[in-house]
């Protein structure tokens, strides 16, 4: 039987319908930078041309992990244990974060099992650098300072005046709940009464993210002025507030 005109039409119809899965999307941002202490939203949306979709299962899951998930009766599991919640609304399974911890950053996926088919996509979710607290003050007669939720990692510079020390002080890292580090170092001398400044450098953006300043302490506790003159003993400051102080010091 010959090729005739009206096979070739079938066979153009055939290649230009759309399938059921071609028809179906499913929508996530490819990537999402979270602030520290900023409550982050997954999306991820199902949508069709053709009428009738029905979800069977619905879910995000990171590596082997799963989050949260829905199924055919629009029934939200939440499945592990950490500060999210789940949200679902008209084909939009929502994960969302509190406050992304560092052992959460990464690739997240979505998948989709609906009567029109199969459909999964991801999205990369990145924690920006910094985020906690400094505290500076003198223990036993030697400089120590103490960075606290770091992210990712950091190394710590000490200064005497405006001369940078080298080799002069011990630096100890520990993993806390979430994957923050906590950073403590110490200088290996005691302190000479002149003021030293401890900074923490990200190795990963190229700059200081936090400093302060570690005096010697000349008060006590209840000693010490409430006006804020004189020498002042443990310093604790926000992130925020102590870029100026190194840029100053780059600058000498």
């Amino acid at each position: 039987m010959g090729f005739t005109a009206l096979h070739l039409l079938l066979w153009l119809l055939a290649a230009s319908t759309p399938t059921a899965q071609e028809m179906l999307s499913l929508h996530v941002t490819p990537k999402i930078s979270a602030a520290c202490g900023q409550q982050v939203t997954l999306d991820c949306e199902v949508s069709s041309s053709q009428h009738g979709l029905s979800i069977k299962h619905m879910q995000w899951y990171q590596n082997n992990t799963s989050y949260c998930s829905v199924n055919s009766e629009e029934t939200v599991t939440k499945e592990h244990q950490s500060s999210f919640r789940c949200e679902y609304q008209q084909g939009r399974l929502s994960l969302i974060f509190t406050e992304v911890q560092p052992m959460e950053s990464g690739t997240f996926r979505c998948k989709l099992h609906s009567n029109k088919g199969a459909k999964d996509g991801s999205t990369i979710l990145e924690l920006q650098d910094g985020c906690g607290q400094v505290e500076g003050l003198i223990k036993d007669g030697y400089p120590t300072c103490t960075f606290t939720r770091v992210y990712p990692d950091g190394e710590v510079h000490w200064f005497h005046g405006s001369k940078r020390l080298h080799g002069e002080h011990k630096t100890i890292e520990d993993v806390e709940d979430g994957g923050w580090l906590t950073i403590r170092s110490y200088m290996e001398r005691k302190s000479s009464g002149v003021s030293y400044n401890c900074s923490l450098w990200s190795t990963k953006i190229g700059r200081y993210i936090a400093s302060t300043l570690v005096e010697k302490e000349e008060f006590s506790p209840r000693e010490r002025p409430l006006n804020g003159t004189g020498s002042q003993g443990p310093m604790r400051t926000s992130w925020c507030f102590t870029i100026l102080t190194v840029f100053l010091l780059k600058l000498l």
